[in-house]
């Protein structure tokens, strides 16, 4: 019978296992250290310590900061992105703003994939989404053989005005198949077909990058799970709260970006709900950083304006969540001006 169901919580310094019985209510934690080497490791030591049999799990859901710290620290594979021509410097370009306009010395951070990496194609799309130039297929050729030569991990491709008739960017994507089948591509069509080119752009870049991570880290683990007996899917937390499944992780894995924030804005709503207030504020302060959130009238607040780095909008909804760099294993010190 399976009757158990399991939560793990990857943070910066700790890993966390729920696991409760359905039959009694039972519930016990495992704490176990994590692992930033590779978090999968953390999650299976905590299986054993909690003496888990994978086989009698009726849930396994996991809430992850693998992308968040992919991200942060800029661990990413090279990645390359196609454009129409012209327009490859759109997520360089931004909006022309900063986060503070009056730093002169504190620039915008650099877009995720560089600036030689950007290649183009001749095609052009107008906003009605009729097909004013079909896609060069010899130039997309070409560009296709170049970023195999440079051995690039992961492509997006993002074409002007795409989000109302991706038939370009789905040529284009046919013909990088054929020349790298296994190569994963995102495109803006798919991965956000909106207006607005600099948050599309910008979305699907970030999809992009943190794909080869993201995808290879949720396939090892799914399968060391199924090795080990469980035999439904394995449930991921997304930055807006609710859950996808590794299937869906290959086509959004940018929406794993907010992963773990999330979880602890949930449950901070949740409890504040079982108190009787419908308006709360959630601290939720591990050994690393805190994330502080905010429910108004019992709900959550929701935005699409979220970023990990400022100039790096990443349009997926997401619980909106404040997070700073210092938690329960912070140090905190004088500077030789006196300065804590």
């Amino acid at each position: 019978m399976k009757n158990i169901r399991v939560a793990v919580d990857v943070g910066g310094t700790f890993t966390d296992v729920v696991i409760m019985d359905e039959s009694t209510g039972e519930t016990r934690i495992e704490k176990t250290s994590s692992t930033p080497d590779d978090p999968m490791l953390a999650i299976l030591n905590g299986i054993e310590q909690g003496g888990i049999d994978l086989s009698k799990v009726s849930m396994f859901s996991h809430g992850t900061t693998v992308a968040t710290n992919a991200l942060i620290q800029r661990n990413l594979p090279r990645t390359a992105m196609i454009c129409t021509e012209g327009f490859r410097d759109v997520v360089e370009i931004r909006r022309a703003n900063k986060e503070d306009l009056w730093d002169t010395y504190k620039d915008v951070a650099k877009p995720y994939v560089a600036r030689r990496d950007r290649l183009v194609v001749k095609e052009c799309i107008d906003a009605n989404g009729m097909v004013i130039e079909a896609l060069d297929e010899a130039d997309a050729l070409r560009v296709a053989k170049v970023l195999k030569k440079r051995k690039v991990a992961s492509v997006a491709i993002c074409f002007m005005n795409s989000y109302t008739n991706g038939a370009n960017e789905e040529r284009m994507r046919d013909i990088m198949h054929s020349v790298m089948p296994d190569i994963p591509i995102s495109i803006s069509s798919q991965v956000l077909p909106e207006i607005f080119e600099h948050e599309r752009f910008s979305t699907t870049m970030a999809n992009a990058v943190v794909s080869p991570v993201v995808v290879d880290y949720v396939e090892r683990l799914e399968g060391n799970l199924a090795d080990g007996g469980y035999e439904r899917d394995l449930l991921l937390l997304h930055t807006g709260g609710g859950v996808m499944t590794p299937a869906s992780v290959k086509d959004f894995a940018a929406r794993l970006a907010g992963s773990g924030i999330a979880a602890g804005a949930i449950a901070s709503r949740f409890i504040g709900n079982l108190c009787g207030f419908d308006n709360s504020i959630g601290f939720d302060m591990g050994g690393t950083s805190t994330d502080v959130s905010l429910v108004y009238e019992g709900k959550s607040r929701v935005t699409k304006d979220w970023y990990v780095e400022y100039g790096c909008p990443i349009r997926f909804p997401s619980i909106e969540v404040l997070t700073i760099g210092a938690g329960g294993g912070s140090l905190a010190w004088k500077d030789e001006g006196g300065s804590l």
